[in-house]
Parts: structure tokens; sequence; C-alpha cells
């Protein structure tokens, strides 16, 4: 029976334990894209709700709508939602202020005293039009019992406007100031006593990935981000199915915003009174409703700081630090973060975002060079004192303790552990992980080029080259590199080349000229490295 079982592959424990690994490998894959994207668990939403709502927005005045307020968002599953009355006025005539410069253009409505169109004119989308928000409810509209407040508005100059409202007697007045240095707006709210509650709503479309396979995941996301007491947290909205809703609350909020992974609509609480929010998702508009509650309070004055644009950490980092959370980096945000410093760094250097991509390949490379030649070391000399371990556990195979610790005296005298060879590993997956959301959320390489086919590193390649070279320079750096499994044991090893491959076909090409680059770097390293093998490696004998 033990010869049966010597002769057969998976009767060997490290057959097991290589299974175990690439089992391991797809499962904490799709653990990760469940985490970052996690399936939805919401209450669901009615069809009947979500047909209510988009009868509702389609109400609403738009652009080429002037005139009567009749109705907004509606749902009878929640208590927040938007009633079917303006909250002071049925029939009034719109107001439309606008302003435009080479960054940005927008609308201002009366209705709500929110952006009935925003443009940001420094990016365009996949089909080559300018990234535009246009939704049915401004954005950043004034919510007086769950309806808009209709104002009367008007411009101070070209970066101020005022608007004035009366509701249930009691006057409210806004004044909105744009700052085209940070292309954000400081909105302040002078209130009279006795107005029970407020509410600022961002509605914008949700946004449906192209794919969601797990051997082609779409890097494509839609979020709620927000932080509450201090804590960064997010709700995904594009992993929402069809005929799905969502709809949950979240107190003493500082930051809420929706956006996707390059752009993002938010908010940054200023005022004395902290909000809460409503987040909420029905047939196709995401919803989020931010909430000041006044009962019971002497506060009369609001304010708060919006941002709409693109996610450049030094544009959010000058308007608020707070606001740089809805980059959304995740667990592994305390590498992102400083991979994206030194990308920075590289391109102002090299002056092209693909050469900035393999030059902080090269540096990470270099960094974790000490680890990769402990590891090859480790692994050359667990591979020359194969022979003489299979001796002991031959010698000693009815005695395990024997065997454990003649082993153990083995691979200590010839500097072998097995353990060593799992560390440049172990310390390459998060940074692979921190470099995926780094790439997938950062607008630096949003639709940058690097040369030839590759016109776009926020995207996959088209032609899949980059992916098929990963894959060949993983295959040849896993042959390069010293092992004592057996035939069979390989055979299973060599289909993680082939995985990694299939899994980078429809991610951005910016993450596979990384893992491409440095796949490259470690087959020449480890070229390098057998060339001198001979003088870095002697075998010492076991101790008697």
């Amino acid at each position: 029976m033990n010869n049966q079982n010597e002769s057969s592959p998976f009767g060997q424990p490290k057959t097991l334990v290589i299974l175990l690994v690439v089992f391991l490998g797809l499962f904490g894959w799709q653990y990760y894209l469940d985490k970052m994207y996690p399936r939805n668990t919401q209450p669901v939403v009615t069809t009947e709700a979500a047909t209510n709502t988009l009868a509702a927005d389609a109400a609403v005045p738009g652009p080429n709508k002037p005139g009567t307020v009749s109705a907004t968002v509606t749902s009878p599953t929640s208590k927040n939602a938007l009633s079917a009355a303006p909250a002071n006025a049925a029939t009034t005539a719109e107001q439309r202020l606008s302003f435009e410069n080479e960054k940005v253009m927008f609308e201002i409505s009366s209705f709500g005293f929110g952006f009935s169109k925003y443009q940001v004119k420094d990016y365009k989308d996949r089909s080559g039009g300018f990234i535009t928000y246009e939704p049915a409810l401004p954005l950043y509209a004034v919510l007086y019992k769950n309806a808009p407040v209709v104002f009367n508005i008007k411009k101070i100059t070209d970066y101020e406007y005022i608007g004035e409202a009366t509701i249930d007697g009691k006057k409210i007045t806004r004044k909105l100031v744009f700052s085209p240095e940070k292309l954000s707006f400081e909105s302040d709210f002078t209130l009279e006593s006795g107005i029970e509650s407020l509410s600022i709503a961002i509605n914008k479309d949700k946004l449906v990935p192209k794919n969601s396979s797990i051997f082609f995941p779409s890097f494509e996301h839609q979020d709620f981000v927000y932080v509450s007491e201090g804590k960064t947290s997010s709700d995904s909205i594009s992993t929402i199915k069809e005929g799905e809703g969502h709809l949950s609350t979240a107190d003493r909020v500082s930051m809420a915003s929706i956006g996707t992974q390059y752009f993002t609509a938010a908010s940054i609480n200023r005022s004395e009174i902290i909000p809460s929010i409503t987040k909420k998702v029905e047939g196709s508009i995401a919803h989020l409703e931010i909430i000041y509650n006044l009962k019971n309070t002497s506060v009369t004055t609001l304010t708060q700081t919006y941002y709409i644009g693109a996610k450049k950490t030094e544009i959010l980092n000058a308007i608020d630090p707070q606001l740089s959370e809805v980059m959304n980096y995740g667990i592994f945000g305390f590498i992102s973060k400083p991979l994206l410093k030194l990308l920075v760094l590289m391109h102002q250097i090299f002056n092209n975002w693909g050469l900035a991509l393999i030059a902080m390949t090269i540096l990470v490379r270099l960094l974790l060079m000490p680890f990769n030649v402990m590891s090859f070391r480790s692994a050359q000399s667990m591979q020359k004192i194969k022979p003489k371990m299979d001796k002991v556990r031959e010698l000693y195979k009815n005695d395990p303790l024997r065997m454990n610790k003649e082993t153990m005296a083995l691979m200590k005298e010839n500097n072998a552990n097995p353990i060593s060879g799992c560390l440049p590993m172990l310390l390459q997956i998060p940074i692979f992980f921190a470099l995926w959301r780094m790439i997938s959320s950062s607008v630096e390489i949003y639709q940058q080029p690097f040369f030839g086919w590759i016109t776009d590193l926020s995207s996959h390649d088209t032609f899949f080259i980059l992916p098929i070279l990963m894959g060949i320079t993983m295959f040849l750096q896993q042959k390069m590199t010293p092992t004592n499994l057996d035939p069979m044991q390989a055979k299973i090893l060599n289909f993680m080349p082939i995985i990694f491959t299939l899994f980078m076909l429809s991610l951005p090409s910016g993450l596979t000229l990384y893992n491409f680059v440095s796949s490259l770097f470690g087959v020449i390293q480890q070229y390098i490295m057998k060339r001198e093998s001979p003088k870095a490696v002697e075998l010492k004998p076991a101790t008697k």
C-alpha cells in the first residue's frame, strides 16, 4: 500500500499542497472580487416601485422642459422618497444660469438650486464626448419634505450665485461659490428657525458593467463611498442586478459620494450639525440623499463643499484631505497610495505613463530582490539536498519523529528553508492587488497611450498581446526556478500562467504591462542567479 501511494502523485503530500495552493489562489481571487464588488444583499425594490420612480423622474422638467414642476422620484418603500408635489410651488417657471470655461461647463436650475447639467471638459468618455452629468433631478438639489425646493436664483459674479426660497412661511437663502482653481463649490445656507429638516440630493444613472465573469472580470464599477464617524465605507451600485434594488442608511456622515472608478460627485459636510444619508438604487437610478435633521437645534446655517469631476489625488487633497477617500483603495490602500506617488514621480521623469509604469515596476522588483535571492538560494539548496532527504525518509520511515529531526537538521545545515520560497510571492500578492486598485481608480492613466496598439492603459489590450507575453514570461520564470517537485506536480503548477493569462485578458493593459515587466525582470534575474549559483550555493553534508 505504501508503494502505491508513493507512485501515485495524488497520494503525495506535496501534490496535495500544490492543488491546495491553486485552489486557494482561485478562491482568493473570487473572494477579493466579491469583497470589492459585493453581491447585493439589500432588500429588493419591487418592479412596481422602480416603475413609479422612472415615471416620476420623467415628470421633472429636464433641459428641454421648462415650465411646471409636477413630480419627482417616488417610492412607497422609503420614508425618504421624494413626494409627488414640489416643496413650495405648484407652478413656477424654471430659471437657468450657466457658466463655461476651458475646464468645466455647468447650468444651475432654480428647481432645487442644483446643477441640471455639468460637463468635465478635461476628460472624455469612451465614445469621445465630454464627461457629462445631466440627471433628471439636478445634482445637489435642495429637498424639503422629500421634494425639491423652487428658488429664485441670480448671478452675483461669474463665480457666485445666490438663491432665495420660502417654505412653510420660512425663508431659505443659499449661496453657491465656484472655485475655478480647485474646481469645487462652497454652498452656504441661511435658514429661519422652525425648519425641521433639509436634504441635498445626488442622482446618477446606474452603471452596468460589460463583463462580470470570474475569468473575465470587469474593472468598471460604481459605488456609494462615504465617511461615517471617521470610517470609510462603500456600497456597490454596479453589481446590483436588473430587477433588484438597494436601500440603506448611515449616520453622522462627513463625506458622501457617488462615483465610478475615475469620476465622482461628492459632498463634504462643514456644518455644525452632522447629517445622515440614505443610499438607494431603483431601476436605472442611484440616489444619494444627505439629510440634515434640524429638530430641537438652534442651527441656522449649513455649509458644504461639492466636487464633481476626476479622482485626481492632488485636486482632491487640495479641496480637502477627506475627499481623497473617494479613491476607495480598500485594505491595500497603504500600498496603493505610495505606488501612485511613485508612478507620478516616474511620469515627471519619462513623460509617458507606460514608461512610468515600467520604471515603477523595476523599482518595486529591485526593492523585492533581496527576498527573491533568498528564495532562489533556498530553493537551490532544497533541490540539491533532495536525494539525501529521500534517503532520510526511507531510513526513518517507521520513526516519524526521528525523520523530522534529521530532515530539519539537513535543511538547517544547508540553509534550505521551504517557507522562504513563498515569501516573495506573499509580498507580491498584496502589491498586485494594490496596483490593480490604483490603476483601476486613478484617473492619471485614464485613456493614456503607451505606444503602438496600446492606446489606453486604463483599458484592456484589444489584441491580447501583453497578456500572452506575460503568460510566456511567467512560464519561463517558473521553469527557471529551482524545484524539487516531481513531473506530475510540476505539470499542475504549469496551469498557473494559463490561469493568470485568462485573468488579465479583460483587465487594464497598464496592469498587464506591470505583470509582464515584472515577470520579464524575474526571468533575467533567474538567469543571472543561475549563472552564479555554483559559487553562491555550497552543499553541506548532513550531521550524523
